[in-house]
């Protein structure tokens, strides 16, 4: 798997300017991340790493959310699908084992199981539709990372006259 971006934040520049540098880098290194870990075709469980992956995306944008307009949140809700369509695997697959770990074996065991197993393989296949189909279509990426770094404007009470008059 790819390296996670790390940001070299600088002090000296506005928010803004380091949001337009860095965080575009940060969502193609997302992108990178996630496609290789998909190429290796993992099963169900190992698609927890990715939402983990989403997760931290996630918030970290949230975080620059006053220097963006509305086509971040439009973003936001879309890595909001992803992860809620990983968490629903992860959740059938931490389910999963705890019913083998927390029931006796028994056929009833084996049949809950069975259909636990087969949720998660079918939510696994929903989230690798609307990864390929729609998250990470043809010019996908590149629609996030010209947005970031197009769009990034550094709000009043972050902007260097704000701080530098003492407010």
């Amino acid at each position: 798997m790819s390296k996670r971006h790390m940001a070299r934040w600088d002090a000296r520049a506005a928010v803004a300017a380091n949001a337009r540098r860095e965080l575009p880098r940060l969502v193609a290194t997302y992108f990178a991340r996630v496609r290789a870990l998909l190429a290796d075709h993992p099963p169900p469980a190992k698609l927890h790493a990715i939402r983990l992956e989403t997760k931290r995306l996630r918030y970290t944008l949230e975080l620059f959310r006053p220097c963006y307009g509305p086509g971040l949140d439009t973003r936001l809700a879309a890595l909001r699908h992803i992860q809620q369509l990983l968490g629903e695997v992860n959740d059938c697959s931490t389910t999963e084992r705890y019913i083998g770990q927390a029931i006796e074996p028994s056929p009833l065991r084996v049949r809950i199981s069975k259909f636990l197993t087969a949720r998660c393989a079918a939510q696994a296949q929903v989230f690798h539709a609307a990864w390929t189909s729609g998250f990470d279509a043809p010019g996908r990426e590149l629609w996030w990372t010209r947005y970031l770094t197009r769009h990034a404007r550094t709000p009043a009470r972050f902007s260097h006259s704000a701080s530098s008059r003492g407010a």
